[in-house]
């Protein structure tokens, strides 16, 4: 599992230097004036800096600030993609630098050790799990696994008129009816739609056990849900959503899901 191994990995650098690790709540409906959360990783890099000022060792104090620098720079470039919280470690000796945008929230806090602190991420990646996102648009259904917010990797599948199966395609790439036009494809979607969502659901169950994840949400139209989450093992569906939302970008559909569900 990618987050398992991201934060096995994370917890196995340390820096007799120090490492920094900041974790900053950005949700907004937390925060309850525009931006506050500026103001809460001002005071927590201030109180870092007052950590370091008495150390015998200038290096630390070189590296710390050199190193938050680093990490407000980053946060303001990713200003207007902070979702509920931002994840940041980092090495003095420039070997680790782990930061993560995610959809769950944390509470702010600031470290500096000769490790990561890696509790709170710990904790959500036991409350939160790896799972998948299955959004049905008629003959387009995209797989979206995610964690904690992050995209970790997709798979489109869409059905092709001409083969009468499900293919796997690149995004920017679909599969085109030569022998039919729209009005064609709605008659003959409208007759078969029920048996073409059954015959993916093997697919879907395949990409869920594959990447052993914690099951699926199922997003779609109140139609086209009903007609695929029959097929669906109950120990796969986590959740359902009944928006349309196969038009929006993958990123805006995980927030919706989180905002939803999670």
């Amino acid at each position: 599992m990618t987050m398992a191994k991201d934060i096995k990995r994370i917890k196995a650098k340390t820096d007799d230097i120090g490492i920094l690790t900041l974790y900053l709540n950005t949700d907004a409906s937390e925060n309850r004036q525009n931006g506050e959360w500026k103001i809460h990783l001002k005071n927590g890099m201030k109180e870092l800096k007052d950590q370091v000022k008495d150390s015998e060792n200038p290096e630390e104090k070189k590296a710390l600030k050199k190193l938050l620098e680093q990490a407000e720079t980053r946060i303001e470039e990713n200003r207007l993609n902070l979702q509920k919280s931002y994840f940041l470690t980092a090495s003095a000796d420039g070997k680790l630098w782990e930061e993560k945008i995610l959809q769950v929230p944390v509470t702010t806090s600031f470290h500096w050790s000769t490790e990561s602190q890696t509790g709170q991420l710990e904790a959500l990646d036991q409350r939160f799990p790896e799972t998948g996102i299955i959004v049905i648009q008629q003959r387009d259904v995209a797989f979206i696994e995610t964690a904690l917010g992050e995209i970790l990797g997709e798979r489109h599948f869409s059905w092709d008129l001409d083969r009468e199966d499900w293919v796997d395609y690149d995004k920017s790439t679909p599969p085109v009816d030569r022998a039919t036009g729209k009005d064609e494809f709605q008659r003959r979607f409208d007759e078969n739609r029920q048996r073409w969502y059954k015959n993916l659901v093997p697919r879907l169950s395949k990409e869920i056990k594959e990447r052993n994840l914690d099951g699926a949400y199922l997003v779609g139209s109140r139609e086209a849900v009903a007609e695929l989450e029959p097929h669906m093992s109950p120990a796969h569906l986590r959740g359902t959503v009944t928006k349309n939302l196969g038009s929006m970008p993958s990123h805006e559909i995980v927030k919706e899901v989180y905002d939803t569900l999670i």
